[in-house]
This record gives C-alpha cells, structure tokens and sequence, in this order.
C-alpha cells in the first residue's frame, strides 16, 4: 500500500456526535491515516466538541461571517481551504461538495487529485426549502432569484472544479449531469463511512448504567438532532406506550435529546458516540422514527452491533437494505407499535434480521470506504 499526503476539508471542527453534519469527513480522515497516510483536516473554525483523531493534523479557518447559512459563506470557507491545502498534497477530498471553488493552481497532469462528496444537489435542496412560500412582493421575488442563482452558479464551480465526484443516492449522477452537464466518467458510488466508539460496554454494563434489569425487553430510540420533536421521539413514545402492557418490565431508552418522565421511559440527553453505543448495546430493538428525512448513521451503528433495526419513511439508507431492516411505509405510531411488538416476541426474528444487517453495515466502514476513494482517486483510475 503506497501512502500519499491527503488533505480533508470538513464542514466544521471534530464532534462526537456520530450524527455531526461533518461526523462522515473526520471518519474518512481517521480511517486514512490510519491506513498510513499523512493526512490534515481544514475546517471553519467552531466549538470542538472532540479532540482530532489520532494520526491526523488540525488546520482550523477563521471566516467572517457576512450572511450565515447563505451560500457565499461556503464560497468563502472553500476559498480560505484553498489557500491552507499542503503543498505537497497528493489528494485533496472534499466532503461535502459545498459552494465555491477551491482556486487550485493546477497545470496538464500536475497538482492535486481533487474529490468531492455530493450528499445532494444543493440547487435542488434550495428549491425545495421554498416550496409553498408564496414572494410577497417585487423585492422578495428578486431576492429569491438572486440567491438561487447565487446557489446555482456556486455549486456548479464547486463540481466542476472536481476531478471525482463521489455520490451515495442512486439518481444524482444524472440530476447532476442535466443541471451541470458534468460528463457521468467522473463520477463514483461511495457510501457514506461511520465510525464506531472504541471499546463499546457489553450488554450487561449498558442496562446496569442504564439502571435496567437484564431480563426485560428494551428498546432504544435515537434522536439526530438535540430537538425531540424533529427527531420523531413523541412517535416512538407512543408506540412504546402501546405495546408496554404486552411486555412486563419494558423500557424505552431515548438517546440523544430530552423526554418527558413516564413509566419505563430513561432519557440521557448527552449526543455523543458512546451513549449511543450503550443505548443500543442494552436494547433488544433499535426503534428510528425521525421527521427531518436523511440519513441515520444510527441505523448502521445498530446494525453493526447485531441489533435489529425499525425505521420510519423518515430514514434514508444511500443503498437499500431489503431484509437488514424493517421499514415502516407511515410514520402512524399504531404501525411502529405492530412490527415493535412483532420483534419483540420473537427472537428468532430478531436474529435473522440482525445477522442480515451485520452484513450489510460492513458496507459502511470507514477503513472500506477510504480504500475505495483512494483507489478511485489514484492517477489512471478512469
């Protein structure tokens, strides 16, 4: 294995919280270096919540902020990158795509190899950010058309600037194609990498810290983000509430946010990877009912840990898990009550499903996913 000086540009600094918008970067980062190559992370700068990991450089940027959230700040953070990346960088991996080009000074076959990580058209995201606000008059309607102009031609120097542009929803490559016209060679499917604590607690240590016998059905419930109504808490309540009657003894874990005080309900507001890892170590049933659609890295790290795992509509999984994973087709608690209330009366179920989706997690393995990127980022990959 031939080691080359990589340099990862991450949307903010390292955070524990395994769903961290910029958790898939820093995984990539770690799986590198620990794969032997010299790797730095450029990042804006923002409260740490983590220490960098082990092997890799911390190169924090300090940008003024002139419109938060507005795509020119991207285009700021990308310019500023640009002028931190190494000069003996080999590999230049940007995750995610973002606005606004690097500005690399590149010449014939010399400089950098450029990747990019496309999670979904931010033109496309923008729309339907809009959809069903009505422009309240002349100088709404002309500020809409500014920035979505200002998004559309931000994001196309952004892609275009890429030599490899990596994608994990089936149907980008050609959104990306009609809207840019950026030739389908460059792209490459690439999951998105999560990473797992080191040293998660057995199962009897996770239910002994949670205070919870060990001979009670549980199920845990993660929230992706710290509020509990977005994150569908008051769904897996409900469906909790239902079925607990039929099981003695039940307990609900929330992870990740706040629930109110009820009969067998333990909430540990604390979002980082090893409460995480203990809230599914204890459970028997991994129960995701977000509101805000996107992918669950909780999903996979139930999975890897052989627990079985119910999502709602809500959950999106880059390639589908047929048997790995019961999907729920509404977010109706009645329904997540029924197939919760399936599992839990038959193991026999629960072990199929959770030998099933130990396989398909492997898929997402950082240390897997950095050696693909790097083999399709090598000189004469295609």
């Amino acid at each position: 294995m031939t080691s080359r000086t990589v340099d990862v540009i991450a949307a903010g600094p390292p955070s524990p919280d395994p769903y961290d918008h910029a958790a898939p970067a820093w995984a990539l980062a770690a799986a590198l270096a620990e794969r032997g190559d010299s790797v730095a992370v450029v990042h804006p700068t923002g409260p740490a919540a983590g220490a960098p990991p082990a092997g890799t450089v911390d190169i924090p940027v300090e940008i003024p902020v002139r419109r938060p959230g507005a795509a020119v700040e991207g285009a700021d953070f990308a310019a500023a990158a640009g002028k931190r990346i190494r000069r003996t960088t080999d590999l230049i991996l940007r995750d995610p795509a973002g606005f606004g080009r690097l500005g690399l000074h590149r010449s014939g076959n010399g400089g950098p190899v450029l990747g990019v990580f496309v999670r979904e058209m931010e033109l496309a995201a923008y729309d339907r950010a809009r959809e069903g606000r009505a422009p309240s008059g002349f100088r709404d309607r002309l500020d809409a058309w500014r920035d979505r102009r200002a998004v559309r031609r931000l994001e196309e120097a952004a892609l275009q600037e890429a030599d490899r542009l990596f994608y994990d929803a089936a149907g980008l490559p050609g959104d990306l194609h009609r809207e840019y016209a950026i030739p389908e060679r460059r792209f490459r499917a690439a999951l998105p990498p999560v990473a797992s604590p080191t040293d998660p607690p057995t199962r009897e240590a996770a239910r002994a810290g949670f205070r919870i016998p060990a001979d009670v059905p549980v199920v845990a419930t993660l929230a992706p983000v710290e509020e509990p109504e977005p994150s569908g808490i008051d769904r897996a309540r409900e469906a909790f509430r239902r079925i607990r009657s039929f099981f003695p003894g039940a307990r609900l874990v929330v992870a990740g946010t706040t629930a109110p005080a009820e009969p067998g309900v333990v909430a540990v507001e604390a979002r980082d990877g090893m409460t995480f890892a203990r809230a599914i170590v204890a459970a028997d049933v991994v129960l995701l009912s977000r509101r805000t659609t996107g992918f669950d890295p909780g999903a996979i790290l139930a999975l890897r840990a052989g627990r079985c795992v119910i999502a709602s509509p809500g959950v999106r999984l880059p390639v589908d898990p047929g048997d790995a994973v019961r999907s729920v087709p509404t977010d109706d608690p009645g329904e997540l009550a029924s197939v919760l209330a399936e599992l839990l009366a038959d193991p026999a179920a629960r072990r199929t499903l959770a030998s099933a989706g130990e396989r398909y997690a492997a898929a997402f393995d950082p240390l897997r996913v950095a050696d693909e990127v790097s083999g399709a980022t090598l000189p004469g990959a295609g």
